[in-house]
């Protein structure tokens, strides 16, 4: 028989399955770091489902496994939501960024499950977007590309920070479950595994966000519970225990003296509102002698006539203008002369470095936060932002303003319990809340919710979001996945997002969830792979 290289690649290549697989392998690819690979990953899923037909049989798996039905169906809540919007330009944006919810597990969910070969190879293709956007991240974080990272969130160049930390957080337990059961992996990929695993915790650490320390808190737990569940001598397993309560008891004694450094202050002198500077120059007023940085007084020893001029004279951007934050020069330069314990003046000011003065001027008001190996400055910046807080200044704290976005959406749950505001009504009705309270916070940073919860109670009301609660949570347990390791840690991580992220209002965590929903939870029992 004459072999016919193009049948070859039809046949053995170019089948229904390699296609399918291509599609997931794309999705699982882009996540990290393209939205439009994601969509074109999520055609080639639905135009190869549609091309190889076999309805009747699809028909019957979607009927015989009605956790599909139920999840997909989170997606009519929002077609029931616009019965009640009055803003559908919205609800239609809001619409179409959630039709993956409709999609992805039927097709995921009706398509043949993927073996442990076909599933390494789509990680494979998660892991190689993973890198390229930790990389490119830290490579620019470095100076070696030429983009201005003004906040460490930012080295998330291809999506939002939370979603790409949540998408390493969940790969760090899939590489865990790979490397630790025996027979899944060669050699080869085993040393790929604990490399990346390394890679990105380092990663998470590097990063310090909120999302990142639960992500590794969430895995030091689960290392934890292996390591004592996989331990047969009873001493070691011992061991693994009392070192595990030591890290726990360090942890907290660095946290209170990390809380008690931030609260020590400077003692007062005897006259602070006189005092002349080394020129002769009297010291300026102090506006209160409450802000403090580093526990030094921020408006004690502050002469901005000779600050102003030595400013000036060492940097192009004016004393009176804004640094590249955006933020008031002149108050990121007294905060940040303050952190370093110097005098606001023109001999304190001799002290600053080139390199301080470039903090400055990208917006860095304490010289901590230029430590960015450093946990402290993370820290530091939370408790501030409380302190902020009670005096009522919340614009531009990420951590504080969450909580008046929680106040404005519980108040407007609590005016439209019974049938929320409807699809497209979210953002403006969170606009008129802030103007009905008089809000501080200004007008870039009047936001959403950013509690996923909360959202769909306000979107839908309370019986939209009981369902929603049902239908998120109930094809788990109808799928039978209480005791599948991987399914298990992604409905925690998933939920425990949504206690903090409205992260189903983007397309990234869109996908986040419904990709890996659909994969997990849906296509995949790692129990029966060998």
């Amino acid at each position: 028989m004459q072999f016919c290289p193009m049948a070859f690649f039809r046949h053995r290549i170019l089948n229904d399955r390699n296609i399918y697989l291509s599609g997931l392998i794309l999705i699982a690819f882009s996540l990290p770091v393209s939205p439009f690979g994601v969509s074109v990953g999520t055609f080639i899923l639905l135009g190869i489902w549609l091309l190889e037909g076999n309805f009747r049989k699809k028909k019957n798996i979607l009927f015989s496994r009605p956790g599909i039905i139920i999840f997909s169906s989170i997606f009519l809540l929002c077609l029931a939501g616009l019965l009640n919007t009055s803003d559908f330009s919205y609800a239609w944006h809001d619409i179409v960024i959630k039709v993956p919810i409709l999609v992805l597990p039927v097709i995921i969910g009706t398509s043949a499950p993927l073996s442990l070969k076909e599933f390494k190879w789509v990680f494979a293709g998660l892991l190689a977007g993973l890198w390229i956007a930790t990389l490119a991240g830290i490579a620019a974080l470095s100076g070696l590309l030429p983009v201005q990272i003004q906040d460490i969130r930012e080295i998330s160049l291809f999506i939002s920070h939370i979603r790409l930390l949540l998408t390493v957080g969940l790969s760090l337990h899939i590489l865990l479950y790979l490397i630790l059961y025996k027979g899944l992996l060669n050699h080869t990929e085993k040393t790929v595994y604990i490399v990346s695993l390394s890679w990105f915790i380092i990663f998470l650490f590097i990063l310090k966000s909120g999302t990142s320390l639960l992500m590794l808190s969430l895995f030091a737990f689960v290392l934890f519970i292996f390591l004592i569940k996989r331990s047969k001598n009873f001493m070691l397993k011992y061991f693994i225990v009392i070192l595990g309560i030591t890290l726990i008891l360090l942890s907290a004694s660095w946290l209170t003296h990390a809380i008690d450094r931030f609260h020590t202050r400077d003692p007062l002198p005897e006259n602070p509102v006189k005092g002349y500077t080394m020129n002769g120059n009297p010291y300026d007023p102090p506006v209160n002698l409450e802000d403090t940085e580093n526990g030094h007084y921020i408006w004690l020893y502050l002469c901005e006539k000779e600050l102003r001029k030595a400013w000036n004279r060492h940097s192009s951007l004016d004393y009176d203008d804004r640094d590249l934050c955006g933020q008031k020069l002149r108050m990121t330069l007294i905060r940040y002369m303050t952190s370093k314990d110097l005098r606001k003046d023109s001999v304190g000011f001799t002290q600053m470095t080139q390199t301080d003065i470039r903090n400055v001027e990208n917006g860095m008001a304490n010289y901590l936060f230029a430590n960015r190996l450093a946990l402290y400055p993370y820290f530091y910046q939370i408790l501030w932002e409380f302190e902020q807080y009670k005096k009522g200044h919340l614009s531009g704290h990420s951590h504080i303003q969450r909580l008046e976005y929680l106040k404005t959406g519980w108040q407007i749950v609590k005016d439209h319990f019974w049938l929320g505001v409807g699809t497209g009504d979210v953002p403006d009705m969170f606009k008129t809340y802030y103007e009905k309270e008089h809000t501080s916070l200004s007008n870039d940073w009047q936001l959403r919710a950013h509690n996923q919860y909360m959202t769909y109670w306000i979107t839908y009301g309370i019986f939209g979001f009981i369902y929603f609660l049902f239908a998120f949570f109930a094809p788990f347990f109808l799928e039978k996945k209480q005791h599948n390791y991987l399914a298990l840690i992604f409905l925690i991580i998933a939920a425990l997002s949504m206690l903090y992220e409205d992260t189903l209002e983007t397309q990234a965590g869109v996908y986040f969830i419904t990709f890996f929903y659909s994969l997990l939870i849906f296509s995949i029992d790692n129990k029966n792979w060998s």
